[in-house]
């Protein structure tokens, strides 16, 4: 094995982007900042249809979806042994075998596991604006519907993507698997990046320094994603998105979400909500320790 994958996991807009940015700047020790649109792990969305169809013995065009996720397993191991070094990897899927019986992610390619979560509230309101669907389509999605993002099924095939609800989502990459976690709250990120980026990267091995980590933060500052975004694009944006980086605000739920909707989402995820103090007014409390 000449490489190793560092999952970042997590449900839809709850900080994969930003945290992978960082974790390339550290990993490759830039001067000038990373591309948004030159990250490697290039195996979700579209990357992924072009990555299974390059490796796998068949087109995906001639296989049902469950045949597909059959394959990725073998898929991704064969892009590991391609490698070098740690890939850092977008998953929004839940952590899960495929009907074969093996993880969808093979554990002997997983080096770790950094896991994002986000207060739901501000997941919906992101995710509708990424999906651009209603606040109401999208609190349904998050609540359990197995959909998956526009960018995916605007595929000419679309490939598995299995987001689960939000609390699944949560629960299935700290429940017991064999992957090694380290979970971070998106709030406590933005309050604080320089010491929670220093933690997760220390977790997934980059032996970093507090000094490093202030560069790649600053190096990937919102506004700095914004403008990249609008002035070249970003290829991870869905079609039906008007832009990637919307806001990046804790809170961003005020004045957009109503009180039966607020509702709606603490009774669907009370339970994950709880356990990773986020509340039903919207705020959010000390993170318990352990919480996973």
């Amino acid at each position: 094995m000449t490489s190793k994958f560092c999952l970042v996991a997590s449900y839809p807009k709850s900080g994969n982007t930003w945290t992978r940015l960082v974790f390339e700047n550290l990993a490759r020790g830039s001067v000038t900042p990373i591309s948004i649109n030159n990250m490697t792990g290039g195996v979700h969305g579209f990357g992924r249809r072009i990555l299974f169809d390059a490796l796998a013995p068949v087109n995906a065009s001639d296989l049902l979806e469950s045949e597909i996720e059959s394959f990725l397993p073998a898929v991704f191991r064969h892009f590991a042994e391609q490698g070098t070094g740690q890939i850092f990897v977008k998953v929004h899927d839940c952590a899960h075998r495929s009907a074969m019986g093996e993880w969808l992610y093979p554990p002997d390619c997983v080096n770790a596991v950094a896991y994002l979560v986000r207060h739901p509230f501000d997941v919906a309101v992101s995710f509708a604006h990424h999906l651009s669907m209603t606040l109401e389509e999208t609190v349904q999605i998050m609540g359990g519907a197995d959909l998956v993002s526009s960018q995916i099924r605007a595929l000419p095939l679309p490939l598995p993507q299995h987001l689960g609800s939000w609390s699944e989502n949560v629960r299935s990459w700290l429940g017991s698997i064999p992957y090694r976690v380290t979970l971070a709250r998106y709030e406590d990120i933005h309050a604080d990046p320089v010491p929670a980026f220093h933690r997760l990267a220390r977790s997934i091995g980059l032996q970093v320094t507090p000094t490093e980590v202030e560069t790649a933060v600053e190096a990937t500052r919102f506004d700095r994603l914004q403008k990249e975004e609008a002035v070249a694009g970003f290829r991870e944006k869905p079609p039906s998105s008007p832009s990637f980086f919307r806001s990046g605000q804790p809170g961003s739920w005020e004045g957009k979400l109503d009180d039966a909707l607020r509702a709606r989402l603490f009774g669907d995820h009370a339970a994950m909500m709880e356990r990773l103090s986020y509340r039903a007014d919207g705020t959010v409390g000390p993170l318990p320790q352990p919480c996973g």
